[in-house]
């Protein structure tokens, strides 16, 4: 390849013979050093775009060649050349609002990009990327007879990491899908490019660019497709395996396998239909086949050195505000330095400004060490979530991650306070906005403790040695309620001193205003709920309601203006979880709600969101036929009056509240109205399940006919029509040969239903077969109470 200047010089085909060979083999030039010699001669000398596609096009041809590397790194021409287009796609600017330079800056990015993409610049990155690839180079090592493939020079990883940068940077901010070439799709080069993940110099860069790949791509890769897996992950150092759980976030996350990411209906037609496979599961039994990977993430996640730390610092925020400044301070002072050839990481060594050396930055390599172990903890909390969930809990609780999860914590400060120098506010957000770089960190650790919980049996390992012994102790009344597993837990799994985890998490939460970070507030309230979840447990609920959670959680609804969503979802869930089955839960919460107006207020905070509270409302109704069946109904109208001195006669009011009949109407007749096939999620379908204990219980009572016949009864004119069908029956009834088709199949575990209401799912079953029959003549079937549309009629 010749320079654009050398080209010009060259006698070239006429563009008339170019034309004929394109008619006769349907191919025309790839590339701009093909066209002909006269319209070359009329783009402009000073473009620049085009002056480095010609240097780019030559060089991409022997970039890989030892022969034309040279001995001063600093006049390689091809990295010389590619910083160069490195430098067009990034802004050396400060970032400031209503800066009209920067945005100038911003357009020009753009316009490179759009024109490096357009001249076949991409082309030519991939051509980099993939060069020396196709016959790799054999070496026989001196120690060693076998021959072993030969690795690339550390000047050729050089170059290809600042190729992988270009490419993410052209899809990431100027070009989006047009920088990821087709030819990055196929095995072979995906298969090469996880092959640089074991590169020092390569592995953030390659990262990166797999993790865009795989996230536009319509499939989820399936990792048996990726050559020795079990070596690549073997020889990656813990920095290395950190970021690849990135591109394992995409393979084994559960809503990437679903065309569409919200709707069940959807979903559960995907999962029927023809040659669907689960490559979630898939790839997770794949990982969970090696050996070392499990204990290895562990180790990542909890033993890691947390940075940065300063004594007296109020909160994490402060820190790094105290450490950006230090940085600042010491960067002024220091000498100018050349590019760190030796030590050079691509994606952390960057030029400081335009034409400058490229150099490793602190900020980027602290940065890209704390998203590192964001990834890891959130690769853990995804294995949890698979069809080998139990194997993976009993893994983990092996490997002491509750016990490492419970020192973890200890690291965290968790202050909330009220910003009131201008320094400490993060652009963009409020004087009182507590976020910094480890609010990301918080959230994936508190999922991943919700995760390790949900239906476990090694929960109690979040409890402290002695916190077990109060335990066992309140189970001894626990009644029909007693857990039968206590004595078997392992001791030397569990938290150190005094405070397990599970007692931090509810001090801190107890601490942390709903105002602040609503995403933390509602991930530690998840966390706990998680660990009252399954088969209810008397001695959880009185353990937890010592330490104030229930008075806590209750007097923030009553007593504050909830107003997030996912705050007021999270408190009624694990209130749900705190009084359910449990007596003195039930005083509890009247003492709490003393007057009428608070009681007023609770319930309208319950009416008015009934998508979030219907757990709330499940579980009043499973405690009060519970308490009906055991006969321990009567002992509730026994409170303590006000003062303490006397004792009075008076129901609970919750009690009383959910035990009326027009009550329980009033909520079946809403939770079906607000739900449909069409807008089920995984949000809401528990509207649909909470509908359900209300018609067992009736159906138990053999006063299913009266429910339905109410419902109909209920009907007006204004909701004639629920989302097409022909009454709110109608659509009950669609909502419930969903729920078959849903619960039923082979690949749902249903146990978590059965534990959590004591129903046998036989009889959830049973109970919903009655309702869809369609014998109409069955007064226990929905069909019996709808009218049919004036269409369906015959003359």
């Amino acid at each position: 390849m010749l320079p654009r200047k050398g080209w010009r010089c060259v006698p070239g085909r006429s563009a008339f013979r170019l034309q004929s060979e394109i008619q006769y083999t349907g191919k025309g030039p790839s590339r701009l050093t093909q066209l002909p010699r006269h319209l070359l001669n009329d783009i402009p000398e000073g473009n620049d775009v085009v002056d480095i596609i010609f240097a780019l096009d030559r060089l991409s041809v022997q970039h890989c060649c030892e022969q034309y590397a040279v001995s001063d790194p600093n006049n390689d021409e091809a990295f010389i050349e590619l910083k160069k287009v490195h430098c067009m796609l990034i802004s050396f600017e400060p970032r400031r609002p209503h800066n009209t330079e920067v945005q100038a800056t911003d357009e020009n990015q753009e316009k490179f990009a759009k024109n490096f993409a357009s001249l076949g610049g991409i082309e030519i990155m991939v051509r980099f990327l993939m060069a020396g690839t196709v016959f790799p180079k054999l070496a026989v090592g001196r120690q060693e007879s076998k021959k072993a493939l030969y690795t690339e020079s550390a000047r050729v990883l050089r170059i290809k990491s600042l190729v992988l940068e270009v490419l993410i940077k052209l899809n990431t901010g100027c070009v989006a899908e047009q920088a990821l070439s087709k030819e990055l799709f196929c095995d072979e080069t995906m298969n090469y490019l996880f092959t640089l993940l074991a590169a020092k110099k390569t592995f953030v860069n390659a990262c990166q660019l797999i993790e865009d790949i795989l996230q536009h791509r319509k499939d989820v890769l399936d990792l048996h497709r990726i050559t020795n897996l079990r070596g690549l992950v073997a020889s990656l150092d813990d920095s290395q395996l950190a970021n690849f759980c990135r591109i394992l976030a995409v393979a084994i996350s559960d809503l990437d396998i679903y065309e569409n990411k919200s709707s069940l209906f959807a979903q559960n037609k995907q999962k029927r239909s023809k040659g669907f496979v689960n490559l979630r599961d898939i790839n997770q039994e794949l990982l969970l086949g090696i050996p070392d990977l499990l204990p290895r993430l562990v180790q990542i996640a909890i033993n890691k050195e947390y940075t940065p730390r300063y004594r007296g610092m109020p909160s994490e925020l402060d820190c790094w505000m105290e450490w950006i400044d230090n940085q600042m301070a010491d960067e002024v002072y220091e000498p100018q330095a050349a590019d760190d050839f030796d030590d050079f990481i691509g994606g952390v060594s960057e030029p400081t400004a335009e034409g400058h050396p490229m150099v490793a930055q602190q900020a980027l390599t602290i940065t890209e060490e704390l998203v590192q172990r964001v990834e890891v903890v959130y690769v853990l909390g995804l294995f949890l979530l698979g069809k080998h969930r139990k194997k993976v809990q009993r893994k983990l609780a092996e490997l002491k991650l509750a016990s490492g999860l419970s020192d973890l914590f200890d690291q965290f400060i968790w202050k909330c306070q009220v910003r009131t120098q201008t320094r400490h506010r993060l652009r963009g957000h409020n004087s009182s906005c507590e976020c910094s770089p480890e609010v990301a960190l918080k959230i994936q650790f508190l999922r991943l403790v919700h995760s390790f919980c949900d239906h476990s049996d090694y929960k109690h390992l979040l409890l402290s040695k002695s916190e077990l012994n109060e335990v066992k102790k309140i189970n001894v009344r626990a009644g029909g309620l007693t857990l039968q597993n206590l004595d078997s837990i392992n001791k030397q799994l569990m938290c150190r001193g005094s405070k397990g985890l599970l007692t931090k998490i509810v001090e801190v939460m107890k601490k942390e205003p709903t105002t602040s970070t609503f995403r933390l507030w509602f991930w530690l309230a998840r966390a706990v709920e998680s660990y009252l979840r399954g088969d209810t447990s008397y001695c959880d609920q009185i353990f937890l309601m010592r330490r104030g959670l229930l008075a806590h959680v209750a007097g923030n609804i009553v007593e504050n203006e909830i107003r997030h969503k996912e705050i007021l979802q999270s408190s009624f869930d694990l209130l749900g979880e705190l009084i359910k089955f449990n007596i003195e839960a039930f005083k509890a919460f009247d003492s709490i709600l003393t007057t009428e107006e608070k009681f007023e207020k609770f319930v309208n905070m319950v009416n008015r969101n009934l998508v979030d509270s219907n757990m709330f409302i499940r579980s009043l109704i499973l405690s009060l036929e519970h308490f009906r069946a055991e006969g321990s109904e009567k002992t509730l109208n026994f409170v303590g009056s006000a003062d303490g001195d006397k004792v009075e006669k008076r129901e609970s009011k919750l009690v009383g509240y959910i035990g009326d009949f027009s009550r329980q109407l009033e909520y079946l007749y809403k939770l079906i109205n607000i739900i449909s096939v069409q807008n089920l999620t995984q949000e809401n379908v528990s509207c649909l399940n909470t509908t359900l204990v209300f018609l067992m219980f009736a159906n138990k009572r053999n006063q299913l006919p009266r429910y339905l016949q109410a419902l109909r009864d209920e009907q007006d004119d204004a909701l004639e029509n629920v989302n097409g069908s022909s009454s709110i029956l109608q659509n009950f009834r669609d909502l419930l040969i969903f729920w078959q088709d849903h619960y039923l199949h082979k690949d749902k575990d249903c146990s978590a239903l059965e534990k959590s209401s004591k129903i046998s799912f036989g009889y959830w079953k049973t109970t919903v077969s009655m309702l869809v029959s369609e014998d109409k003549s069955l007064p226990t079937s929905v069909s019996f109470y709808i009218n049919p549309l004036p269409s369906d009629r015959t003359n």
